[in-house]
């Protein structure tokens, strides 16, 4: 594909529906890099708004900001356009930017649309007093995934539906369709590039290479310090090279602590402030009703898995990336909470990841290399999950492999099951 291709994004598909957010302003947060801006103009030029892109970090928009609060009202009125779209990006990055948005809300509502794109601090200020409550809906636009690479229409995924028993069928429904070249072409590619856009796109290594180093640094040097008050970069830097190789198992902040030579709570609070980055995000422990069930410990993962080894871990990080991404836009879509866990206990029985929507299982995946045999684990998980009857998956990374066992259990390519999630 050319680096300058446009790939339709499933956000696109349900962000601007007005059943899902009325006339709120809609919120778009996600990694940086990962196409909010292009997304934001493409809908521009969709929508005949192309002028009505502000930039916050443009000069020329805050001083016209400055001489006139209202300065995006005439080009918005001159376009003759019912309801016309107007994007702020980056506005979250200047000083009292809730109130900005709160007057421009209050006042245009009835009249324009607003989108407003960002990253770590938009996804932040929600959490604390907020001005803005009940004029926006936040979503999250996450990196690419196989169904927007080759165009698929984005459909509902069986994970929405409440009935275990009619989720368990439209799985399989699913499941059965045939995998096309072009999502083994996409799983391969992603596998090798990672997720983001233009590293896809340009499928060259070295450049691949060069722009997550890249990526790496504007991140840590940049972004971090714009959000916290942390001083201490290089070790920053060195918590993440340590967390490389630990991505598969419970992190233990003491033994990170003690390499790091800094407090347990440090690392603790380091982790959160990537996580408000997006380069990681934690799973969390599934502790409900578990015997000797380990109740501490999350397992750390990269939002694009080019950082993780390559190998077992790297497959683990893509499957935990997707999932995680699916619990974002199914909660986003207003179907649930939906949160990403792992099961693992005292005597070190295991299964990788467990989808829950409201506390309760409804999917339950082990992630193999090869291994064709199916884990005791996930065929006895009916002892963990008494109260439900989660559908059970173990991917491994082999090619055409679709096997159904006992009790909604199945064993099937990595390919084919990520295809199958939103």
């Amino acid at each position: 594909m050319p680096s300058n291709y446009y790939i339709k994004k499933y956000v696109e598909t349900y962000i601007f529906d007005q059943t899902l957010t009325g006339r709120h302003m809609v919120f778009l947060a996600g990694p940086r890099q990962v196409g909010k801006t292009r997304l934001a103009k493409h809908w521009l030029n969709l929508h005949g708004c192309r002028n009505l892109y502000f930039n916050w970090d443009d000069i020329a928009v805050r001083q016209a900001y400055l001489a006139n609060s209202r300065f995006f009202e005439s080009p918005a009125r001159m376009l003759n356009h019912k309801d016309p779209w107007i994007v702020f990006d980056e506005i979250h990055k200047r000083n009292k930017w809730r109130d900005i948005l709160k007057g421009a809300y209050d006042i245009f509502c009835d009249e324009f649309r607003f989108l407003v794109t960002g990253s770590a601090r938009l996804d932040l200020f929600r959490r604390s007093g907020d001005s803005l409550v009940g004029r926006y809906n936040l979503f999250h636009m996450m990196p690419l995934n196989i169904g927007e690479i080759i165009g698929k229409p984005f459909e509902k995924c069986f994970l929405r539906i409440m009935d275990p028993i009619l989720s368990a069928d439209a799985f399989k429904n699913q499941a059965e369709l045939p995998v096309s070249s072009d999502i083994k072409d996409a799983y391969n590619a992603l596998m090798q590039y990672g997720p983001f856009p233009e590293p896809f796109l340009r499928q060259n290594e070295r450049f691949c290479r060069k722009w997550h180093q890249d990526y790496f640094s504007l991140l840590i040097r940049e972004d971090l310090r714009d959000v916290s008050r942390i001083i201490e970069l290089d070790k920053i830097e060195n918590l993440i090279l340590l967390l490389s190789p630990r991505i598969m198992a419970p992190l233990s902040m003491a033994n990170l602590a003690g390499e790091l030579e800094v407090a347990h709570t440090t690392i603790k609070s380091w982790l959160e402030q990537l996580k408000r980055l997006f380069l990681v995000f934690p799973v969390s422990p599934w502790v409900k009703k578990i015997p000797r069930g380990l109740r501490k410990g999350k397992k750390w993962y990269f939002m694009d898995w080019y950082y993780a080894p390559e190998g077992s871990a790297r497959l683990e990080n893509m499957v935990a990336t997707y999932m995680y991404r699916t619990c974002k836009v199914m909660t986003d879509m207003g179907y649930g909470d939906y949160r990403l866990h792992y099961v693992r206990t005292l005597d070190k029985k295991e299964i990788d990841f467990v989808i829950a929507r409201d506390n309760k299982p409804i999917l339950a995946v082990e992630v193999k290399k090869g291994d064709m045999a199916l884990t005791r684990p996930l065929k006895d998980r009916k002892k963990w999950f008494p109260d439900s009857n989660p559908i059970g998956i173990q991917v491994v990374d082999k090619r055409d492999v679709l096997q159904k066992h006992p009790g909604n259990t199945w064993i099937m390519s990595v390919e084919r099951f990520l295809s199958l999630l939103i």
